[in-house]
């Protein structure tokens, strides 16, 4: 992921100097995602703007934009999963009442 630009990951998992951790760049990602997804009415800018949060993110940790697509379709996939998940929960509870 982030070594394919160069850096150095310690056994703490810091890249170079830096003092966040991978997981700390991927989950802020994930929540800016999130935030764009769910306060923004207008379709045309939510791809607008996740475009530009995916390309600032890159920009900034050097994850690249294929690791980060490739993100946004497990967080998606994950996210329905869950969500079919609570919804045959709640269809079995509905009829258990």
């Amino acid at each position: 992921m982030i070594g394919q630009q160069g850096y150095e990951i310690d056994s703490q998992g810091n890249v170079g100097k830096e003092t966040r951790r991978i997981e700390d760049l991927q989950l802020r990602f994930v929540l800016l995602m999130y935030v764009i997804n769910t306060t923004i009415e207008d379709e045309e800018a939510k791809v607008r703007m996740s475009e530009q949060a995916v390309k600032v993110c890159h920009k900034e940790s050097g994850i690249p934009i294929s690791e980060l697509a490739s993100l946004i379709v497990r967080m998606t996939k994950e996210v329905k999963v869950i969500c079919d998940c609570l919804e045959k929960n709640s269809e079995e509870m509905w009829d258990f009442f």
